[in-house]
């Protein structure tokens, strides 16, 4: 699978929550988000096999 970049613009409160997080995951701001999106769209899947 190829990788893509999107852009993502959020405003200072919410990417500086996103760093903390990431941080505390010790993962990159970039890794952090993949994961979570993945999270997510994996709960969307079960949700909708249900």
């Amino acid at each position: 699978m190829n990788n893509v970049i999107i852009t993502l613009r959020t405003n200072e409160e919410i990417k500086k929550e996103l760093d903390r997080l990431a941080l505390e995951d010790n993962r990159s701001l970039n890794n952090y988000i993949v994961n979570v999106l993945i999270k997510h769209i994996d709960e969307e899947k079960k949700k909708k096999d249900k």
